[in-house]
């Protein structure tokens, strides 16, 4: 059994592939106090961003399999080409990278606002890396659009409210995931690394929704007789 103050399966040389990524994933899962004790702050920051690029890769080909070769699959019923989930999937990678950078970015400007302790920039990006393997639990089940044109309104209806319930309960231990990380990463409480998990999403989601007004607003009035 491995040691608790050890480092980190997926930074230990010792541990071999697909093994370390398999128990990083699950004690950074199950355990995410226990787990970001042991990660080292100081290492390179090429292991936790590999980490996230399998992540990445992992739940693309997840996506990939759902939406196309399941029986639950949205191919024929939404309309979607072989050729958009395919462009879909090698472009995913970079569409999460370009967010991790982004994602950093906003959290580290609250580190070091709310940090006098902190680490630099890359411990806040290791925190997120390896939280990013929360999602996975996600994409093991079959997305709830592709049971429109497969289930009956029963049974879709249940397996929606199934989803919506399981998107949000991952969606909640993300965030106590990353706060986790950024608390033993930057020396912090528990409510500063709240703030700095949870603002950034705030402020996305109120930019989101004033885009989408503002599209909105326009579809209408370019709609209005001249």
């Amino acid at each position: 059994m491995r040691q608790a103050t050890g480092p980190v399966a997926w930074e230990d040389e010792s541990e071999s592939f697909p093994a370390n990524l398999a128990l990083t994933w699950w004690e950074c899962l199950v355990s995410p106090d226990r787990f970001f004790c042991r990660v080292s702050w100081e290492g390179p920051f090429s292991r936790p961003l590999l980490y996230f690029l399998m992540v990445a890769i992992m739940a693309a080909l997840l996506g990939l399999f759902w939406f196309v070769w399941s029986p639950w699959g949205g191919t024929e019923y939404f309309g979607v080409t072989l050729e958009f989930q395919l462009l879909s999937f090698f472009l995913t990678p970079f569409a999460l990278l370009l967010s991790l950078g982004l994602i950093s970015l906003a959290q580290h400007l609250l580190v070091v606002l709310l940090a006098p302790e902190r680490q630099g920039l890359g411990a806040t990006a290791t925190v997120l890396c390896y939280a990013s393997g929360v999602g996975l639990v996600k994409a093991f089940v079959p997305p709830a659009l592709g049971m429109a044109g497969f289930a009956s309104g029963a049974l879709r209806t249940s397996y929606l409210l199934f989803y919506v319930t399981l998107f949000a309960v991952v969606l909640a231990w993300y965030v106590i995931v990353q706060m986790a990380g950024l608390r033993e990463a930057h020396s912090i409480t528990t409510g500063r690394a709240a703030a700095i998990v949870l603002l950034p999403m705030a402020i996305g989601l109120v930019l989101t929704v004033v885009l989408a007004v503002v599209v909105v607003a326009l579809g209408v009035l370019a709609d209005l007789p001249v």
